[in-house]
């Protein structure tokens, strides 16, 4: 079995990725399954920093929101719906909501809400003043369009409708074409290896949210090969692009595919780092891949980067940090301050 180390590893996935060689939006937003979206701002950072055609106006174009692996919230190509809608096999008949709605009643306004956005209400406070308009009292509109699930999610989960994908909170109607959630998988399995491989059986099923066992019996058709890495047996489809040479400085996004894509983060992130990138919520912060670590977290206000490195940073990382973060707003006037260390140099 061929061997790789971590740096080797690291590269191939940065390659695959885009992170290396940038690619158009709708084969980024494919090739990785979707953007995760639960903060809207964070598919634009990783649109900027993977693909050649990005524009701040117009990168919405073509993608809308739905709540897709794990049930999570991913921003994903308008054409594809169905495939990840698919995937999630939620085509189960309506039944009674927990929270006193019943099957007959959840259709009723879900019918009526579908109805009002194709005839033009599309946002979501608009909507909210129709329904009552309509008589639904105010605790239901609050179960209705309770922000993490009620019946606008079930709604999104069935493809009667879907958010758009900026920071606007509207809807739009999809076009879903459903197919076997066994079919989609696979679609979705392949292109997992293919893209986030090298990975392991434990870093697809921490990625799509399946069991292991249907993980592996869906690729057994499949034409993986395997790469060992300080012990570890990795699988991939396709050949083990490792051009170029790791960059010195990339900002990633917040939620970023290069973290959420694999259970096993060690290819980019130290063990004791974990709890910098990632918080005990869940969150995953917009992180900074040094000399191929994550090194340090960033956030942007208006004017400026701010950036908390995870220790202290030599002064050749500030000026290429300082270097990059201005280029990454192009036409926007950037200036990059650094806070201090979350811990010490030894910790």
């Amino acid at each position: 079995m061929e061997t790789m180390n971590r740096q080797e590893l690291l590269l191939c996935t940065l390659w695959r990725q885009f992170l290396l060689e940038k690619g158009t939006k709708q084969e980024v937003v494919s090739a990785l399954q979707g953007l995760q979206a639960q903060f809207a701002t964070n598919p634009a950072t990783a649109l900027r920093t993977r693909t050649a055609d990005f524009s701040q106006a117009s990168w919405t174009q073509g993608l809308i929101k739905i709540w897709s692996h794990r049930g999570t919230i991913h921003v994903v190509g308008q054409g594809e719906v169905g495939l990840f809608l698919s995937a999630r096999g939620q085509r189960q008949p309506w039944t009674d909501a927990p929270w006193g709605l019943s099957a007959k009643e959840k259709v009723h306004w879900a019918m009526f809400i579908r109805q009002q956005v194709e005839l033009g209400t599309t946002q979501r406070e608009a909507l909210k003043q129709v329904c009552r308009q309509a008589g639904m009292a105010q605790p239901l509109v609050e179960k209705v369009f309770y922000g993490w699930g009620g019946l606008i999610k079930e709604m999104c989960d069935r493809g009667w409708i879907a958010y758009q994908s900026g920071t606007e909170k509207s809807f739009v109607l999809p076009q879903v074409e459903w197919m076997e959630t066994e079919q989609a998988r696979h679609i979705l399995l392949e292109r997992y290896f293919q893209t986030y491989g090298p990975a392991t059986w434990a870093d697809c099923a921490w990625f799509t949210g399946w069991k292991m066992a249907e993980i592996r019996r869906l690729a057994t058709d499949l034409p993986l090969a395997a790469v060992e890495c300080q012990g570890k047996v990795y699988y991939y489809l396709g050949e083990l692009e490792a051009k170029g040479k790791l960059p010195t400085c990339l900002f990633l996004a917040g939620f970023d595919q290069l973290v959420l894509g694999y259970r096993d983060r060690s290819r980019c992130l130290e063990q004791r780092d974990l709890r910098n990138v990632t918080n005990q919520a869940g969150i995953v912060y917009p992180t900074i891949l040094l000399r191929g670590r994550l090194r340090a977290r960033w956030r942007k206000e208006p004017g400026r980067l701010i950036v908390t490195p995870f220790r202290p940073l030599p002064a050749r990382d500030q000026a290429a940090i300082r270097a990059k973060g201005r280029k990454l707003f192009p036409g926007e006037p950037v200036e990059v301050y650094f806070q201090p260390p979350l811990a010490d140099a030894d910790s």
